[in-house]
C-alpha cells in the first residue's frame, strides 16, 4: 500500500524522541508538511528541521498557551492543518506505590499531562480541521483496556483518552474529521530506560515472561506505522476506533 500525504500538514505533540519523533518522520517521510511540537528540541528534531519538510514548534503543548501557541505558528506558516498526533504522555512518577499511596496531586499530574494535553491541543486545533476536514489520531495504551495496578493513575488517564476520543469521533464525524487512537503495548521508548534490559536475547526472554505472543518489545516506528494509516485518505471509513498495536499482550485478559 502506497500512502501518500502530499500536500497534508500535520501537527505531532511530544514530538522529541520516542513514538512522537517516528511519527514526525513517516509522515513527514509521506510527503506531509509536519510542525514537531516540543517542550525541549532534540539534537535528531533539529536535523530533521534542516534535511526535510519538518517545522520544530517549541511550546508546551499540554497546556493551553502552548498549544494555541503551536497552532497559532502553523496557521501562520502553512495556513492550514489537516492532521494531528496527540502524543503527550508520561507515566506515574511513583510506580508501584499503589492507590492508596497516590495523593490528589498526582492524580492531577497524570490527568494534566496524558488527558488535558489531548482535549488542549484538539480543542486548538479543531478550528483549523474542521474547515476542509482532516484526522485525528491519539496515543492511548493498552492500560487503558488492560489496567495495571503498577501505573493505576496512568491506566485511568489513558482510558478517559480512548473515551474522549470515542465522543470526539461522534461529535465532529459531521464536520469531515475522523478521530481514532492507537493504543500500543510496551514499546522501546525512553519509558523503558533503565527497565528493559540492553541485550535483545534478554529484551526478548522479558517480552515473552509479561504474555506478549510475538515474543518482543514493539519499535516507535511501527506504532507511527499505523499513525500514517489512521492519518492517511486510506482510511477515509474509519473513525472512533482504537486500534491496539502490543504483540498480543491484551489476549491475556480475554
Amino acid at each position: 500500500m502506497n500512502i501518500s500525504l502530499d500536500g497534508k500538514v500535520a501537527m505531532v505533540t511530544g514530538a522529541s524522541r520516542g513514538i512522537g519523533l517516528a511519527a514526525v518522520k513517516v509522515l513527514a517521510g509521506a510527503g506531509a508538511k509536519v510542525a514537531a511540537v516540543a517542550r525541549q528540541s532534540s539534537e535528531e528534531l533539529e536535523q530533521l528541521g534542516k534535511t526535510s519538510d519538518v517545522l520544530p514548534v517549541i511550546a508546551n503543548a499540554a497546556t493551553a498557551e502552548g498549544a494555541e501557541q503551536a497552532v497559532s505558528e502553523i496557521a501562520a506558516r502553512f495556513g492550514k492543518l489537516d492532521i494531528l498526533v496527540n502524543n503527550i504522555g508520561a507515566t506515574d512518577t511513583r510506580k508501584g506505590a499503589g492507590f492508596l499511596a497516590l495523593p490528589d496531586e498526582e492524580w492531577y499530574d497524570m490527568l494534566e499531562v496524558n488527558l488535558m494535553s489531548v482535549v488542549r491541543a484538539t480543542r486548538a486545533a479543531l478550528p483549523l480541521l474542521t474547515v476542509k476536514g482532516g484526522a485525528i489520531v491519539n496515543v492511548s495504551s493498552m492500560n487503558a483496556i488492560m489496567p495495571n495496578p503498577f501505573i493505576v493513575a496512568y491506566s485511568a488517564a489513558k482510558a478517559a483518552v480512548t473515551n474522549l476520543s470515542k465522543n470526539l469521533a461522534g461529535e465532529f464525524a459531521s464536520k469531515g474529521v475522523r478521530v481514532n487512537t492507537v493504543a500500543p503495548g510496551p514499546t522501546l521508548t525512553a519509558m523503558w530506560d533503565g527497565r528493559a534490559p540492553e541485550g535483545e536475547k534478554e529484551r526478548n526472554e522479558m517480552a515473552k515472561n509479561y504474555g506478549i505472543s510475538l515474543g518482543r518489545f514493539a519499535e516507535p516506528h511501527e506504532v507511527s506505522n499505523l499513525i500514517l494509516f489512521l492519518a492517511s485518505d486510506q482510511a477515509a471509513m474509519i473513525t472512533g476506533a482504537d486500534y491496539i498495536i502490543d504483540g498480543g499482550l491484551v489476549k491475556t485478559i480475554h
